[in-house]
C-alpha cells in the first residue's frame, strides 16, 4: 500500500500506560465501507486503502484510544458513474482534502460486549464530534472482531452541497461501515 507512511504521519498516539493492550489490526481480515441511497436505489462502496491505531482496555477505557485514516480517492462503488463523481470537489474533493480522520477522545461501556465512542470525524477540513456504538467479540480470544456503524450527515461536510443541498437525490445520512478484526499485541 502505497499511502502507509503518509497515513501514519496523519496521527499522533499519546502515550499509553501499560495496561490498555495495542491491538494489530488484520486488514485482509478487515473493510471499511459505506452506504447510502442515491434516487431511491441504496448503493454501497468500500476504503480500499485505510490505516489504524486501537488501544484499548475495557478495565481502562480512560486510558483506550482509537484512530482511523481514510484515504478517500480508494473509495469505490463498481458503479462508475458514482466512482467518477466521488473524487470532485463537490463530493470528496481529494485534491484538496486527500484524507478522512477519526481520532477517539472518550469511550464508554454500555453493556457487555458493548461499547460507545466518542470523537472527532475529519473530512474536507471541517471536524464534527461523532459518537457511534461498536460490538466486540470476547477479548479473551484471539483474534478480536469489532463491528460499527457510523451514521455521518454529508451535508456537515458540505459533500455534495452545490448539487444536491436538500438531499433530494443522495441520501443526507451515509453509514460508515467498520469490519475489523485485529489480534493483541505480545508486549503491552
Amino acid at each position: 500500500m502505497k499511502y502507509i507512511a503518509p497515513l501514519f504521519l496523519t496521527f499522533i498516539l499519546i502515550a499509553m500506560p501499560a495496561s490498555a493492550k495495542q491491538y494489530i489490526i488484520d486488514y485482509a481480515n478487515s473493510v471499511v465501507s459505506f452506504s447510502g441511497k442515491h434516487a431511491g436505489n441504496e448503493f454501497k462502496g468500500t476504503f480500499n486503502e485505510w490505516q489504524g491505531e486501537i488501544i484499548f482496555d475495557p478495565d481502562s477505557l480512560a486510558e483506550s484510544h482509537a484512530a482511523i485514516t481514510f484515504d478517500l480517492s480508494t473509495a469505490k462503488t463498481g458503479n462508475k458513474m458514482y466512482d467518477g463523481t466521488l473524487p470532485n470537489s463537490d463530493w470528496f474533493n481529494i485534491k484538496e482534502t486527500p484524507q478522512a480522520t477519526f481520532q477517539s477522545t472518550q469511550f464508554s461501556q454500555k453493556e457487555d460486549g458493548i461499547y460507545n465512542v466518542e470523537g472527532v470525524l475529519s473530512l474536507r477540513g471541517q471536524d464534527q464530534p461523532i459518537a457511534f456504538d461498536f460490538t466486540l467479540s470476547d477479548l479473551n480470544s484471539s483474534p478480536v472482531k469489532m463491528t460499527a456503524t457510523l451514521p455521518v450527515d454529508r451535508l456537515q461536510y458540505d459533500i455534495g452541497r452545490k448539487s444536491d443541498p436538500k438531499a433530494e437525490w443522495v441520501s443526507q445520512e451515509i453509514q460508515i461501515n467498520l469490519d475489523v478484526t485485529a489480534t493483541p499485541s505480545a508486549a503491552k
